[in-house]
C-alpha cells in the first residue's frame, strides 16, 4: 500500500456469520474505528472495556492522534464492513487493519466466551485506480447498507428508492446520514471521518450526493 492512495477495504464473517451482533457490538466497531486510527494503539489497548464500549473514548482518546490511515467513508453491516480509506503513514493500512480486526475479534470472543477465527481471512484491499472507481466508491459503500432493507439493489432493482433513503438516512452504522444530513447518531462521528470535506468538491449539496447513489444504484437498468 501506497501512502497517499486512495483504498477499498472489505472483509466478511467466517462462514458469513454475524460479527456485529447488537448495538453494543456495533459500537465497539466504531470505537476500534477510531482509537485504532492512531500509531500509539495496539490490538490489546481496550480489553478491559467489554461491557461497557460507551466509555472507551473518553478514557482513552489522545488529542493529539497520529492518525494511519483517513477514513472517507464507512458501512458496517451485521456480517461485513466497507471502508474507503486514505492512507497517511507508511504502512499505515497495515498496522490500521491489523489492529481493528484482531481487536474486535479478541473483544467479540471474549465477549461470547468462544475461540476461533472470527474473519474468513485477512481483509481484502483494493486500489482505486480509476476516475470511475473513484468516484462511485462512496456510492457503493453506502449502498451496502441496503443489504438489510432492499438486498436487491446489487442487481440494480431498489423497488422504492424513496424508502431506501429514508433507511440509509436512519441507519446508524454507516457514514452516509452524515455526509447527507450533517448528523450522526454515532456522538464521535467527527473522530471517525477525518475528512469530512472530501465530498464536497464532488457533491457541494447533501441532495446531490442522494441523487449521485440513486444514480449508481440504477447502473445496471440504464
Amino acid at each position: 500500500m501506497v501512502s497517499g492512495e486512495y483504498y477499498h477495504i472489505y472483509n466478511h464473517g467466517v462462514d458469513d456469520r454475524k460479527v456485529f451482533e447488537n448495538n453494543t457490538d456495533f459500537m465497539r466497531a466504531a470505537v476500534n474505528l477510531t482509537v485504532f486510527n492512531d500509531a500509539k494503539s495496539s490490538p490489546g489497548i481496550l480489553s478491559r472495556f467489554v461491557k461497557d464500549p460507551s466509555k472507551l473514548i473518553d478514557s482513552y482518546m489522545p488529542d493529539n492522534r497520529e492518525r494511519l490511515i483517513d477514513i472517507i467513508a464507512f458501512t458496517l453491516n451485521s456480517n461485513h464492513y466497507h471502508l474507503f480509506v486514505r492512507q497517511k503513514a507508511e504502512k499505515g493500512i497495515s498496522r490500521f487493519m491489523h489492529s481493528f480486526d484482531k481487536g474486535y475479534a479478541r473483544y467479540f470472543n471474549l465477549k461470547n466466551d468462544r475461540r476461533g477465527a472470527l474473519w474468513e481471512g485477512s481483509f481484502g484491499i483494493k486500489l482505486i485506480d480509476n476516475e470511475s472507481y473513484f468516484f462511485h466508491i462512496m456510492d457503493y459503500v453506502h449502498l451496502n447498507v441496503l443489504d438489510n432493507f432492499q438486498p436487491k439493489w446489487r442487481d440494480g432493482r431498489i423497488e422504492n428508492w424513496e424508502r431506501a433513503a429514508v433507511d440509509m438516512k436512519n441507519y446508524i452504522w454507516s457514514s452516509y446520514p452524515y455526509y447527507r444530513t450533517g448528523t450522526s447518531q454515532i456522538p464521535f462521528m467527527n473522530l471517525i471521518i477525518t475528512r469530512p470535506d472530501w465530498l464536497k468538491e464532488y457533491c457541494p449539496k447533501p441532495e446531490d450526493f442522494e441523487k449521485s447513489v440513486h444514480l449508481w444504484s440504477m447502473r445496471n437498468t440504464l
